[in-house]
């Protein structure tokens, strides 16, 4: 079963060759390319909405299918550091299933990075942790301001998609609305500077929206 979204995958090739670009020559702009190349079809799969705030499609929706079945058997628990209005029950898969954070590092490797090259002009080789967060009308009764202060790529999945509600603000400063990104589909993801960009995820009116987050920081 080929992991990655199969809209991703014909042109991941190409996406490599731009970060490539972005990385040894200088980051891309829309002057580096026309909107007849290769580069403009392979940046057809990203939706843009503003100020360094991005989609995809990432992972297939027979692996987030998976992925579900596989933390059924697992635990959630909150973290007890956070402020309680940010305590979300989550997994973290570097503690609790080795194998599993190191497939989802391996995808992270093979083509996070290189639309973080592309989209972000970043390098984020240092991947902090990847969760499945789970959200609910109870422990979601309002939303929560915050930065990811351990990531400047944040990536994060939509595992599910039989809630209601859901979806996430950006804040973007005094001068525009916030940015609205909508649930997402299944094995697609929201991709930003977690770090830079305050958000605030949308509350969840009914059923459970279950998210693949990956924190991770340019050293």
């Amino acid at each position: 079963m080929d992991k990655y979204h199969s809209a991703i995958r014909p042109v991941l090739e190409i996406l490599k060759e731009m970060a490539d670009y972005a990385e040894g020559v200088a980051p891309l702009s829309a002057s580096d390319y026309s909107a007849t190349s290769s580069w403009s079809q392979a940046l057809n799969v990203v939706t843009h909405y503003g100020h360094g705030v991005y989609s995809f499609p990432y992972l297939s929706e027979a692996f987030c299918k998976d992925l579900m079945l596989e933390l059924d058997c697992m635990a959630y628990s909150v973290n007890a550091d956070e402020p309680v209005e940010a305590q979300i029950p989550e997994v973290t898969f570097m503690t609790e299933c080795r194998p599993l954070f190191d497939c989802l590092h391996s995808l992270w490797a093979n083509a996070g990075i290189p639309l973080a090259k592309v989209l972000l002009a970043q390098d984020p080789s240092e991947l902090r942790t990847i969760q499945a967060a789970q959200y609910t009308p109870e422990n979601t009764p309002r939303g929560h301001w915050h930065n990811d202060k351990d990531s400047d790529v944040t990536l994060v999945v939509a595992l599910t998609v039989t809630h209601t509600g859901g979806g996430t603000l950006v804040h973007t400063g005094p001068f525009s609305e916030n940015i609205v990104v909508p649930q997402l589909p299944v094995g697609h993801g929201m991709f930003f500077n977690g770090k830079a960009h305050r958000h605030y995820g949308m509350p969840v009116t009914a059923g459970e929206r279950n998210l693949l987050v990956h924190w991770s920081e340019v050293k």
